[in-house]
């Protein structure tokens, strides 16, 4: 599975969201690639889920907001396994 960090330069808080998220997966056994983008870029970056921020989500492209959760923090660990755990969960329904 790939997931993408999107954020509006693709160096700041993306980056900050794929070190959680790669100790969160690293916690729940799942065998991840984790990457960051800006979201100019989004388009040319091929992934299976999607991370952005509520301030992000409205701009990103309609055909990748089914693949796209959204985080109030990208620090809180706590809320990074929830979403991603959710997002595992309805796409195994």
């Amino acid at each position: 599975m790939k997931i993408v960090c999107v954020c509006g330069m693709g160096l700041g808080s993306s980056v900050i969201a794929k070190m959680n998220i790669e100790q969160v997966v690293k916690k729940m056994n799942i065998d991840v690639s984790v990457d960051t983008c800006d979201l100019g870029s989004i388009r040319s970056v091929p992934a299976d889920l999607y991370v952005t921020t509520r301030e992000l989500a409205e701009n990103m492209p309609e055909e990748l907001k089914d693949k796209t959760i959204v985080l109030t923090n990208f620090v809180r660990k706590q809320e990074i396994e929830s979403s991603i755990g959710e997002y595992l969960t309805r796409l195994s329904s």
